[in-house]
């Protein structure tokens, strides 16, 4: 499955379309338009993230172009061109990226 469709759909899922004006300004709320307005058709799309992250890929797949688009926002969004996904279960998880230190976990 591709990254970016597991990442926005579980943006989604964390609740991010109800809190997205707060710390992006006006770049993750064009995203949620888009996504939203590319599946205003199937509202099944958005009653899961499974079924949401399966939707993206395939329109990823059918259309490189709204994945551009969607990739474009979501690195404007998250202010990098990294991005961090995960699934399954842990007692810690820790996403990072340019740590400057030490990290020690125990």
């Amino acid at each position: 499955m591709d990254p970016l469709s597991l990442a926005i759909a579980g943006a989604f899922a964390a609740g991010m379309a109800t809190k997205a004006g707060e710390s992006t300004g006006a770049v993750l709320p064009a995203l949620v338009r888009c996504v939203k307005e590319r599946f205003s058709g199937y509202p099944e799309m958005h009653e899961s993230q499974e079924q949401l992250a399966t939707a993206l890929n395939e329109e990823f797949t059918r259309d490189p172009g709204f994945r551009q688009e969607c990739q474009n926002l979501w690195n404007q969004a998250t202010g990098s061109g990294a991005f961090n996904s995960f699934q399954g279960q842990a007692k810690n998880v820790v996403q990072a990226q340019d740590i400057h230190g030490g990290l020690r976990m125990e």
